[in-house]
């Protein structure tokens, strides 16, 4: 988009969180566990509903070459936004070209929320206390997932 885009947070209505796929595979014991971090995100939409779908992907791989601790988790996050079709172009196919900042933001907000659910589904495991660290919304636009053909 070749417009300056204004976000306005009272028109992002986030409805439903769903958690398609939460596994958790424990450490032995509680310690100073260090783990990687993996994340990958996906994008959905429904123009004439005003609606967008971010699939959030994150895994947790402790780097402990002798342990097989991990969790992975799934998160589908749904949006109603109000007036959707100003944060978008049609290209000539008609198939949207979204302004970045509007996923930004929506990445941004989906990826705090997972961040709670996490601290909290990690809560009784000895991996209690993992702060999953902030990311950059920005950034998280460049790990979008491919799908498997």
């Amino acid at each position: 988009m070749n417009k300056e885009v204004k976000i306005e947070p009272e028109k992002i209505h986030l409805f439903h969180v769903n958690i398609v796929e939460s596994a958790i595979k424990d450490v032995t014991q509680k310690e100073d566990n260090n783990f990687t971090i993996n994340i990958a995100q996906t994008t959905m939409h429904n123009l004439k509903d005003e609606r967008v779908k971010i699939g959030l992907f994150v895994d947790l791989i402790d780097d402990n070459v002798s342990s097989d601790a991990k969790a992975h988790f799934v998160f589908d996050f749904h949006f109603k936004i109000d007036e959707l079709s100003s944060y978008y172009e049609l290209k000539e196919d008609n198939s949207p070209i979204f302004a970045g900042t509007l996923i930004a933001t929506l990445l941004g907000i989906s990826f705090s929320t997972a961040r709670g659910i996490i601290f909290e589904r990690l809560s009784n495991t000895n991996m209690q206390g993992m702060i999953l660290p902030v990311v950059s919304p920005q950034k998280m636009l460049a790990l979008q997932k491919r799908e498997n053909t």
